[in-house]
């Protein structure tokens, strides 16, 4: 089946959730003036009747529950991701010092003395770096081969080019999601992605006038947003759901309770989610990081207007080449793009013969750092 008429980033979150092609798809719908969410027991009394009949009946009414509950949710929800503190908060807090090196990583001279003191602040990141560097595959490598304690000696010994992949990726991986249940497997699948496409971006900027580094973590921490709008659908749904089982069993409605009760949050709706705030988020989030040398929120911000490739920045076109090359080859494995889809694509992105051949040779499910 061809999926030429559905955009891009629909028809890859959708299949990275799992979204059931066939199953009724949610509309995001917030409640504004007079507008009122579905009453549960606004029927009158042929309906009652019809939907005890049969079993098709009760699932139009199970249907019924979960947009009803969906209509409070993206109340609450929309209200959640427009309050920015709050959406900070829901992610780890990576620490004003961590902001600090992530921008300091991006000067051209930067030295080991000038990361130490900043490193040194954030305990987080120093217990990461000393236990990375005590695995035994690299203890062997100093003179006595005896434990580094010492975050100074640490840093020596990784060099700032493997700093300038190991931070981000740290910090990035400190931000996913506990659990994402009963979506299995996305918060493993989300942090392939985000690894892939940094990657991605990072190996086209190896051939253009761009910086490495800079399209490393813009590619690395687009998919912020993501994990707040992702973490906070779950958190809002279990809260409504909670609510509304406490109003069934109080009224004992045994219909409404047992239909509640097997109801799970909705993949389809939380991909609209994704598509409605994501990028935007991402965006909103960096800007707080007060980075001066990085352009990360320079560059979110221009992928989240969506102004059209050519609008951009040469930074924002190589990090965009990046999610549609990683984004079509997870659709080309899960047998959902054919030739003429890639084609499209990458013709909007303006993706080369030999830009692909580049990342098709690149391995974007491991990050290589020499040590």
């Amino acid at each position: 089946m061809s999926n030429l008429n559905v955009p891009l980033p629909q028809l890859f979150w959708d299949d990275f959730i799992g979204v059931n092609p066939e199953a009724t798809r949610l509309q995001y719908q917030v409640k504004t003036g007079s507008a009122t969410s579905r009453k549960l027991l606004a029927v009158d009394a042929a309906a009652m009747q019809q939907r005890l009949a049969g079993q098709q009946a009760r699932q139009q009414f199970v249907e019924f529950a979960q947009a009803h509950m969906h209509d409070q949710v993206a109340d609450q929800l929309f209200q959640r991701l427009g309050n920015i503190s709050l959406v900070s908060a829901s992610i780890f807090d990576l620490g004003e010092q961590y902001h600090q090196v992530l921008d300091k990583l991006a000067y051209k001279a930067v030295t080991i003395n000038q990361l130490d003191p900043l490193i040194s602040e954030i305990d987080w990141l120093k217990e990461d770096l000393l236990k990375l560097v005590n695995q035994p595959q690299y203890r062997n490598r100093t003179a006595s081969g005896a434990l580094i304690k010492d975050v100074k000696t640490a840093l020596r010994f990784l060099g700032v080019e493997s700093l300038q992949l190991i931070v981000p990726v740290y910090g990035m991986r400190r931000c996913l999601p506990h659990a994402t249940d009963p979506f299995v497997g996305l918060k493993t699948r989300l942090w392939d992605y985000t690894l892939a496409c940094a990657i991605a971006a990072r190996r086209l900027a190896e051939d253009s006038a761009e910086l490495p580094y800079a399209a490393f973590c813009v590619g690395l921490f687009h998919p912020l947003g993501h994990i707040v709008v992702t973490r906070n659908y779950l958190r809002t749904y279990q809260q409504i759901k909670q609510e509304e089982l406490l109003k069934a069993r109080d009224e004992r409605n045994t219909e409404l309770t047992d239909a509640l009760d097997g109801l799970e949050p909705d993949a389809g709706f939380l991909s609209n989610s994704l598509l409605e705030f994501a990028e935007i988020l991402s965006a909103d989030i960096s800007s707080r990081w007060s980075l001066h040398h990085l352009p990360l929120c320079q560059t979110l911000d221009q992928l989240a207007e969506g102004i059209g490739f050519n609008g951009i920045s040469p930074l924002g076109r190589i990090v965009q080449q990046a999610q549609v090359y990683v984004q079509w080859q997870h659709l080309k494995a899960a047998g959902k793009a054919g030739s003429q889809e890639a084609l499209n694509w990458f013709s909007a992105v303006n993706l080369t013969d030999e830009q692909q051949n580049t990342l098709a040779k690149t391995n974007l499910k491991r990050l290589s750092i020499d040590l």
